[in-house]
């Protein structure tokens, strides 16, 4: 596996789940901002604006340009990231403490007011005499205890990772220090959500948010 370091920047484009939906769709062959926008019913004039700090991110590339007459048609593909794992500059999310915060919740929180979203549903439907067995969106959370040293605890986020990212090669996302041999209970809590849910019942934010630096 190839680490990168992940910027500011990185991490504020990163930050809203409809730009991991673009870098999907975009992963097989290349496609245009139309194909994008029709896709994702998206505007593709905002959809540009996304595709184009993607561009600059190195996350996307210009396959192929075509020609229409005076309009200019541009083909992107998402970059060849596999075997690559991101890691922040802590140096760096240090400086910009709340803003690192709020971008890891700009991630987090369409998960968790799907969750809401959809135990709202259940009560609603057995207020009326119903029954829902199933949260109706496809989210998820879950939470689990372990005792374990701190190698071993390294060693399981890493087995995590290469589980969800369907790869064959392990994954080591930190470097091994003093406390690898000291144990102590970890806490795991994960949270899983489909972004298109989360769009349909409007919880991502659509419009693009740049927040203030510390």
């Amino acid at each position: 596996m190839k680490r990168k370091t992940s910027t500011m920047e990185l991490l504020k484009i990163l930050s809203d789940p409809r730009r991991s939906r673009i870098l999907h769709l975009a992963s097989d062959k290349p496609v245009t901002v139309k194909i994008l926008a029709e896709q994702l019913g998206e505007d593709p004039l905002r959809l540009y604006y996304h595709v184009k700090k993607m561009v600059k991110a190195e996350l996307l590339e210009v396959k192929e340009t075509r020609q229409h007459g005076n309009l200019t048609e541009h083909y992107y593909q998402a970059a060849d990231l596999d075997g690559v794992i991101y890691k922040g500059n802590i140096e760096e999310q240090a400086e910009h403490l709340e803003t690192t915060v709020a971008l890891i919740h700009r991630r987090l929180d369409p998960g968790l007011r799907l969750i809401q979203k959809g135990l709202e549903k259940v009560r609603e439907e057995k207020a009326k005499g119903g029954r829902i067995d199933l949260n109706p969106y496809h989210v998820d959370f879950i939470s689990s205890t372990s005792r374990k040293t701190g190698r071993e605890w390294r060693e399981s986020l890493g087995a995590l990772i290469q589980k969800m990212n369907k790869s064959e090669e392990s994954v080591d996302l930190f470097e091994s220090d003093d406390r690898d041999e000291v144990e102590g209970t970890y806490q795991y809590v994960l949270i899983s959500y489909r972004i298109e849910d989360a769009e349909e019942l409007g919880l991502v934010d659509p419009s693009e948010v740049d927040l203030e630096e510390d």
